[in-house]
């Protein structure tokens, strides 16, 4: 499994606004794609502005494929890009493997 971080930073609270509505049409999309598992969408307490869109694939080739896909490229190169402050950047994942019984002190 892979773990996808899209960051988003919009002009204003408005344009914020507006890309959810967007990010929530992709997201309908993406679950139609083969190897999408879930995803979710954050908004930093302290900037509204500032959108985190997580979704898990089952491999680094789903995604790719989602990636390059013409319903997601024209959604976000014609409808969500306008609303951007900054290009959004895309971060790639793979889950960590943690040995059974181990345990992990943050003291």
């Amino acid at each position: 499994m892979i773990r996808v971080i899209v960051e988003h930073v919009t002009k204003s609270k408005e344009d914020s606004e507006r890309l959810m509505d967007l990010v929530l049409e992709l997201r309908n999309e993406a679950m139609k794609q083969p190897g999408y598992i879930t995803g979710e969408t954050l908004i930093n307490r302290s900037d509204p502005t500032n959108i985190l869109v997580v979704s898990t694939w089952t491999s680094p080739e789903a995604w790719d494929a989602w990636d390059k896909c013409e319903a997601r490229i024209v959604m976000t190169q014609q409808k969500m890009l306008p609303l951007l402050k900054k290009p959004y950047w895309v971060n790639k994942f793979d889950f960590a493997r943690v040995p059974r019984g181990r345990v992990i002190s943050i003291t």
